[in-house]
């Protein structure tokens, strides 16, 4: 009898008043008077080693499993099409583009060694919230997909894009490579961000290339678990009052339903698919947009962000937005956190009223909240919203997202290795319309809207997002007191 089995057998003995487990090694029971008949007494007899060994499995994973972070939880929330844009997981897909034919046995050798140094890569997650790491993870193979053209190989990224993870089963992620005739190799990789960020996926491509390059690499003696049990205890030693009064008195000037004009009611939206709009300013136009942000003494993310809620405000029948911005909050509990694989992710808000004068005056406001941010990052940005009244739990709130991933110059542990390029990403996440992915990697500003599809009308979609690509670029060279 399989595992699966003996669970059904005793969540049926559950349903009628029959507890199960073990004392010393040995089987026991708790019923009713009456609820065991015979015929139970019987099955029980007959299945007592796997129920035994059944039961002693589950002790040993509940005994290495941990908390999953505020993030993951409302993430695993997400998945439930109970709530206003549900009914999905939070997934990232990426295609990358390599300029030379791959050994894939070679490469499956390296990634392997990935897993076995990244424990992020070995997690399951289970339906209870919690979350255990695979002390050995059966060897991973990546799987050559032969394609005739171009063609089929965007209708595959149709569905390997969007794929959900079933709980409580490893892996969380899928690696392959299609081949197309005449055509470079392409590595598609996608995963469930309850096991890992954006950034920390690149890290991890990053390790396997080069041991497919036969170079080193550094791995550290520090892991993702061991990170989420270090901040437990690092979040029981913080003093978040400051964090709490100040997002006590933003929080009523938070809009967290942002009246856009949308093609379908949100709450009629549920396990749906994701597309992405792409835009860019080039490598001169970011240069000459980070001159304009230290002459007017304010960060590129600021200018960005307000950028964004500006275009959308012009779309919206409220009188201000607020977006969710998505913080990578590594907090340096260790010397080698950079290094590690892992969702890092948090979240806070920003907020935008349509009574600023001019552009100038917006991002003088928004700058101002993002100091804040930067000052209060600690804080779970999942408890903000509990400060609100009269919240409604099943409709989505704060559906506007802003994702920026903005590069000091420096080469990073994030960078993908010469040779690669990325020609494809998309990611999609409950609750969420809008997810705004801006990124400078190599050098370009390369603005991305990854949507829900069925939310906006294509021409409505198209309009937003050319108001946000045609700001940004005004402001290279107009006064920003100037524009409106």
């Amino acid at each position: 009898m399989s595992f699966q089995n003996v669970a059904e057998l005793i969540d049926s003995f559950a349903s009628r008043g029959v507890t199960l487990w073990l004392e010393e090694g040995k089987l026991k029971f708790r019923a009713a008077s009456g609820a065991l008949s015979s015929e139970d007494k019987e099955c029980l007899k007959a299945n007592k080693a796997a129920i035994i060994a059944h039961l002693e499995k589950q002790a040993e994973e509940e005994q290495n499993s941990f908390p999953l972070s505020p993030i993951q939880k409302s993430y695993l929330v997400g998945r439930d099409p109970v709530y206003d844009l549900g009914g999905i997981n939070t997934h990232y897909y990426l295609e990358v583009e390599l300029d030379e034919t791959l050994d894939v046995t070679r490469l499956q050798n390296a990634w392997n060694e990935v897993i076995a140094h990244d424990d992020a890569l070995r997690i399951v997650i289970s339906a209870k919230g919690t979350q255990r790491v695979l002390e050995t993870a059966p060897t991973y193979s990546i799987e050559v997909v032969e394609l005739d053209s171009i063609e089929e190989r965007l209708e595959k990224r149709k569905e390997w894009s969007h794929h959900i993870y079933p709980l409580n089963q490893w892996p969380f992620f899928t690696m392959r490579v299609s081949r197309v005739p005449n055509t470079k190799d392409v590595l598609h990789f996608d995963f469930d961000c309850m096991i890992m960020d954006a950034w920390s996926a690149k890290i991890a491509l990053s390790q396997m290339f080069k041991l497919y390059r036969s170079e080193t690499v550094q791995w550290v003696d520090y892991t993702f678990k061991d990170y989420c049990n270090d901040l437990i205890a690092f979040e029981k030693q913080q003093d978040y009052s400051q964090a709490e009064a100040f997002w006590k008195s933003k929080v009523n000037e938070l809009v967290c339903e942002p009246d856009l004009p949308y093609a379908k009611p949100l709450s009629e939206i549920h396990n749906h698919r994701f597309s992405r709009i792409s835009g860019e300013l080039t490598v001169d136009e970011f240069a000459l947009f980070q001159q304009k942000c230290r002459e007017y003494r304010t960060t590129p993310a600021a200018v960005i962000s307000t950028a964004y809620l500006k275009a959308l405000l012009g779309f919206s029948k409220c009188d201000s937005l607020t977006i969710n911005s998505t913080l990578f909050n590594r907090l340096p509990l260790h010397k080698d956190i950079n290094s590690v694989v892992g969702d890092f992710t948090n979240i806070a808000f920003i907020t935008l009223s349509k009574k600023c004068k001019n552009f100038l005056e917006c991002v003088q406001s928004v700058q101002k909240d993002m100091w804040q941010l930067v000052r209060f990052h600690t804080y779970d940005g999942t408890k903000i919203l509990k400060f609100k009244e009269c919240l409604s739990p099943m409709r989505a709130q704060m559906p506007i997202v802003i994702t920026c991933v903005l590069e000091n110059g420096q080469k990073s542990n994030s960078d993908l290795p010469q040779g690669l390029q990325q020609i494809y990403a998309l990611s999609k996440t409950p609750q969420v319309v809008l997810d705004y992915q801006v990124t400078n990697f190599d050098g370009r500003l390369s603005i991305n809207w990854d949507y829900a599809e069925p939310a906006f009308a294509p021409e409505t979609l198209k309009q937003m997002f050319a108001a946000n690509v045609n700001l940004l670029k005004r402001l290279l060279t107009e006064k920003w007191d100037e524009v409106l």
